[in-house]
Order: structure tokens, then C-alpha cells, then sequence
């Protein structure tokens, strides 16, 4: 029961389950009323009948002077519930209002139907009375066990009262054994309560979960554009080829590269994994996008230490009180001389393809973002040369670690190998995520990022993004 009630005790659905339950009370206590009014009608025609049975056939027989008492019962009874009907339950909108109004509405009913108790020569029991009120009430209004009881406890209790009073064997053990056993009628009306709120609770949480899940996916759909704004374009400009694939694991990933121009013409790159995966990752690859533009724009010749440096700073100030850290790896190219640097704060190591086909890892490892402060924080260059055709490959440890059939990654060392490849195939963003899709078995457990930077001895310009696509595959 309890995963099924903490639908509405939940923030998020909390104000929808109360007013669907107060507005499904409030037409159910209407129904109530109406139908009780009927009743009573209907009783009252049953009882006119047998006062005309009663009638004297001559001058000797008389009417039944209890049957004469009790004629006002019933008239009363329908006019409380034309009252309730008419006055009061056109006002009723809180839920505790109307649970209020009901209950009273029933005391008052049950004690009426009590008092004939008292009048004498009429033999009547009013706890079948109050066994047909819970009962019926239960099966109208959609109300708790526990709220269906608060007007039956007072009502037991006077007919308790009222049965020792009017009971010639007072000391009967049966009388004793009537009185204990005397909550036992009511179980009934109190299963019926419980399993239609089950039964509600259960419909309602699917309907919610639905329409919550639509929502929620409309807005993932939103987000995603926005997320996926926050990436470049591929590039080619004089001198440099700047490719990637991202492939998030879920609709929104923690994975982000950045690329802008140098005021040199070259080409910088910066790759970002935040730690965890999903919204709460996409959310921070926002924050910290926002942070490397305003590093980028306020200082275009900062080196990649220097951006990594800064970006530490951010973190360790801002992410980490939230235990959010982030790897981080940032390269930038020369094209007029070839000249590579990169800086890596905690992120696995770039690899240098040359041009005989070798492969060169850049193993300048750090400090992963936010984990220390601004002055523990220490991140070193590593220089190195491109000649032309050879390139730099980036990519986050969605590509190492994701598992084959057997369980095992697919490791650097395979990764370093598939480098090796002869011929080089068209795009290697391309072929290494193909790669990485073809070792997997099952749905992907972490983003992939993969992207590369080419020295090329092209003078072109940049070029737009869907010649680059249709030259070498774009962004997917």
C-alpha cells in the first residue's frame, strides 16, 4: 500500500490528487444525499401503507399508538437531507469540508433513526440503521476507512447507551456479547472504502505517471535542442579539420566540446565530461558552457592550461559543493606551423595518429575539475608537432569503458589499435563510434564523445557545416 498512496503525499502531484478527490467527493456526497432522500421517500410510502392497514374496519379496533409516534421519523429524515442537498452541499469545496458535512449529515440521520428506540410498543433496533447508513455512505463517497468511521463512533456509542437503558434483561450475557460484537457490522462498509481508494490511488497514480511522463518528455525533447545549441558546428578552416560525434546515453548527456578560432587562425578545443549522466549532467555542461565562453571572450589568446586552470576555479567554487566534478581536456592548433598544445585535468589521455600510421598517446594526466582548489590545482602543457595529414583524436571514457559480450572494456589499448588502421578510413569520428556500437551489447551506459583535429595543408576557408557533412559526416 504504501508505494501506492505516496502518489499523493508527492510534491509533484500533490495539489492534482486533492482537487480530483474533493471535486469526486463533492459529486459523490450530492449522489449520497439524493439517493438517501429517495429512500426515505420510499419509506414513507411504505409506512403510509401500513397506518392505512392499520385503519379500525369498526368502532372497536384502534391504531397502533406506536405507529402514530413514530409517523414524523421519516418526514424528518427527508427533510435533513433535502437540507444537505440543497443548502449545504452546493457550498462544499475542501475535502475536509465535505468529509465534515457528511459525517455530521449521518450522525444526524443515525440519531433520528435512534430515537425510535425509544418509543414505546415499536420494536426496532437502530444499529441495523447504522450498519445501512455506514454501508451505503462507504459505497458513495470516496472517503478513507478511517474518516468513514468518525460519525458510526458516536452513533455506536449512543445506541450502546440507549440499548442498556432500554433492555428488560440488562444483566444477559447476550446483551454483553450484542454490545462487544456490535463493531463487527460495520467491516463491511470499511473493506469497501479500502479497496476503492486502492483502487483509486492505483488509477490515479498511472493516469498522473502518464501525463507527467508526456510532459516530461515534451520537455526533454525542448531541452535537448536548447543542449544541443550549446555545441559548434564542425570546422575546416586553412590549415585544420575539426570533426566530432556526440552520442548521448540518454537523451541529454554529460559530455561537451567547445572549439573556437584563435586570433591566429587556429583552431582550440576544449572536451568536457561532467561526472554522472542524464539532466543533471546536461544542466551543468550548461553552466559550465556559459563559464568557457565568458573565459574565451574576456581572453582569446588564453592558452589550454590556462582555460583548464580557470575552469578549476569555477568548479571547485560553484560544482563541487554539490559533489559535481568534471574531466576535462583542451588542445589547440597552429596551422602555420603545426604546433599542438594540450592540457588534461583528469581526463583520458589524447592520442596523435602520425603519418606512417603510428600512434602517439599525449599522457600529460591531472587533476580532474573541482576536486581541489585554485592553489593545489596544476595543469602543464605538452607541446608536440602535426605534420600535414596527421591529427589529434579527443574523446571522453564512454569509449573505453563501454563493455563487450564477455564483460570486459574496450579499453585504450584497443582504441590505440583501431588507430593503427590502414588505409585511414574517410572520418574517424565515424569509424571509432561504429566501433564502439559494434563492441556494445545491451543500451549504452555513458555518453560518447569523440572528435578530432586535423592539420591539413587545405588554404580554404571554413566552409558551411552541411558541405563538411556531406564531405565527412558531421555531427550526428
Amino acid at each position: 500500500m504504501a508505494n501506492e498512496t505516496a502518489i499523493e503525499t508527492s510534491d509533484e502531484f500533490r495539489g492534482e490528487y486533492e482537487l480530483t478527490l474533493e471535486t469526486w467527493l463533492q459529486r459523490r456526497f450530492s449522489r449520497l444525499c439524493a439517493t438517501l432522500f429517495v429512500i426515505e421517500l420510499i419509506g414513507i410510502v411504505g409506512w403510509g401503507l401500513v397506518l392505512a392497514s392499520e385503519l379500525p374496519s369498526d368502532s372497536e379496533s384502534v391504531i397502533d399508538p406506536s405507529l402514530l409516534t413514530a409517523l414524523p421519523i421519516m418526514p424528518l429524515s427527508a427533510a435533513v437531507l433535502g437540507w444537505f442537498y440543497f443548502r449545504v452541499s452546493p457550498r462544499l469545496q475542501a475535502r475536509e469540508e465535505i468529509i465534515r458535512s457528511a459525517s455530521t449529515m449521518i450522525l444526524v440521520l443515525g440519531l433520528i433513526d435512534l430515537s425510535t428506540m425509544l418509543i414505546p410498543g415499536l420494536d426496532t433496533d437502530g444499529l441495523i440503521a447504522i450498519y445501512f447508513l455506514h454501508l451505503v455512505s462507504s459505497l458513495f463517497l470516496p472517503w478513507s476507512p478511517s474518516d468513514s468511521i468518525r460519525p458510526m463512533v458516536p452513533l455506536l456509542g449512543i445506541w450502546i447507551l440507549v440499548k442498556i437503558l432500554t433492555s428488560p434483561a440488562i444483566e444477559s450475557p447476550l446483551l454483553a456479547i450484542e454490545i462487544v460484537a456490535s463493531p463487527l457490522g460495520l467491516l463491511p462498509g470499511l473493506g469497501v472504502c479500502a479497496l476503492r481508494m486502492w483502487h483509486w490511488r492505483r488509477r490515479f497514480r498511472s493516469a498522473a505517471m502518464a501525463r507527467g511522463f508526456g510532459v516530461m518528455r515534451r520537455e526533454v525533447k525542448q531541452a535537448r535542442r536548447i543542449h544541443e545549441s550549446l555545441f559548434p558546428t564542425p570546422l575546416r578552416g586553412p590549415g585544420f579539420d575539426f570533426d566530432f560525434d556526440f552520442q548521448p546515453m540518454r537523451d541529454l548527456g554529460g559530455d561537451y566540446i567547445h572549439a573556437s578560432r584563435t586570433p591566429e587562425g587556429g583552431i582550440r578545443v576544449v572536451l568536457i565530461d561532467v561526472t554522472g549522466h542524464g539532466l543533471s549532467a546536461a544542466m551543468t555542461v550548461t553552466r559550465l558552457s556559459g563559464e568557457l565562453e565568458r573565459i574565451i571572450a574576456e581572453d582569446p589568446d588564453i592558452g589550454p592550461g590556462a582555460i583548464l586552470v580557470t575552469l578549476n576555479r569555477y568548479a571547485h567554487l560553484v560544482l563541487s559543493q554539490h559533489s559535481i566534478f568534471a574531466t576535462a581536456i583542451a588542445a589547440e592548433l597552429d596551422p602555420a606551423d603545426g604546433t599542438l598544445r594540450t592540457a588534461n585535468a583528469g581526463h583520458p589521455p589524447a592520442m596523435v595518429r602520425r603519418g606512417d600510421g603510428g600512434v602517439e598517446r599525449l599522457d600529460d594526466h591531472g587533476i580532474l575539475l573541482g576536486a581541489v582548489d585554485p592553489a593545489q590545482f596544476d595543469c602543464n602543457e605538452t607541446r608536440t608537432t602535426l605534420a600535414t595529414g596527421e591529427l589529434v583524436l579527443l574523446y571522453t571514457d564512454g569509449v573505453t569503458e563501454v563493455r563487450g559480450r564477455s564483460g570486459g572494456l574496450f579499453g585504450i589499448d584497443s582504441l590505440e589499435e583501431a588507430m593503427m588502421r590502414k588505409p585511414a578510413p574517410k572520418s574517424w569520428v565515424r569509424f571509432i563510434t561504429s566501433m564502439v556500437d559494434g563492441y556494445r551489447v545491451g543500451s549504452p551506459e555513458d555518453d560518447v564523445l569523440v572528435a578530432t583535429i586535423t592539420h591539413t595543408d587545405d588554404p580554404t576557408e571554413s566552409i558551411s557545416e552541411s558541405d563538411h557533412r556531406s564531405d565527412a559526416g558531421g555531427k550526428s
